[in-house]
């Protein structure tokens, strides 16, 4: 019999160099992420002008699929979120500012409701919800060699795999805000209709004399945006699982972490951007 020996892991070294050298590593380290996942969107956008009504009606298929479990199964918790915030808001003015105007309350909740809070807690419900769950299937899928199956019989992973769900996801999270906007905008009038001031005649005055036109293209903007981030950046972490199942729950909590924080900044560039070209929509009525 051959002595059994005792396993001993590697050691991994510390890292050296301080906070300054770890800071750049995250910094490449996240150039490379974004990078790559940016390249992955690219190949499955790409692969949507292949050939093949087969193979257009399976990631149809898939497609609405993952719509339904994204959007349609998603409601419930959106609808409670949405009335929570909006009414939140709500409650919060009356008591900071009792005697605001009617007019000030409707332009703040066009400007915060439906213009920040209505992309960024939609992107994050989404890739805390959706996004656990593409980065899991996907990962399961790369640890049992499935992707791999895949490519071995000429199936194109990026098309298959990657596309219905980035599809979806954009398709969900841009109809998701609006309702998100929608429902929260209820749950803040609905507060304000119990307490009865301030008015809601004069709310919905503000309200429309704050919205514009060009608040339809941030709205595009947004939610386009932040679902191909939940999608991508999800499907990117999945695919990084290397044959291990032990590694899919890793890599699906870097997914989300990443995806969020994406989000985040770029809802805060596209705002940035908005009132720096554009300036106030008010403006341009």
């Amino acid at each position: 019999m051959r002595p059994s020996t005792r396993y001993e892991p590697p050691e991994v070294p510390e890292p050296e160099g301080g906070w300054l050298a770890a800071l750049g590593r995250e910094g490449v380290e996240t150039g490379r992420v974004w990078g790559s996942a940016l390249g992955l969107m690219v190949a499955a956008i790409l692969t949507a002008f292949s050939p093949g009504k087969a193979a257009a009606r399976a990631v149809r298929k898939v497609t609405f699929a993952q719509i339904f479990f994204t959007g349609a199964q998603g409601l419930p918790f959106v609808t409670a979120t949405a009335i929570v915030l909006g009414a939140t808001m709500m409650l919060q003015m009356r008591v900071a500012a009792p005697g605001l105007p009617g007019e000030i309350v409707g332009k703040v909740l066009a400007t915060v409701v439906l213009r920040e809070l209505a992309p960024l807690v939609t992107a994050i419900i989404v890739a805390s919800r959706s996004g656990t769950a593409i980065a899991t299937e996907i990962g399961n899928m790369q640890a049992s060699l499935e992707l791999l199956g895949l490519s071995s019989m000429g199936i194109d992973a990026a098309r298959f795999v990657i596309l219905p769900r980035l599809l979806a996801v954009v398709v969900s999270v841009v109809v998701l805000m609006v309702y998100f906007g929608l429902v929260a905008l209820l749950g803040a009038f609905g507060l304000a209709a119990v307490f009865g001031a301030p008015q809601l005649s004069a709310m919905r005055a503000g309200l429309a004399d704050t919205l514009a036109l060009s608040d339809l293209l941030l709205f595009a903007v947004k939610g386009v945006g932040c679902g191909a981030l939940v999608a991508v950046v999800c499907c990117h972490y999945g695919m990084q699982v290397n044959g291990s199942s032990t590694e899919v729950p890793l890599m699906t909590g870097k997914a989300v972490i990443r995806a969020v924080l994406g989000c985040v900044l770029y809802n805060f560039a596209v705002t940035l951007l908005f009132y720096s070209v554009l300036g106030t929509p008010s403006a341009h009525m």
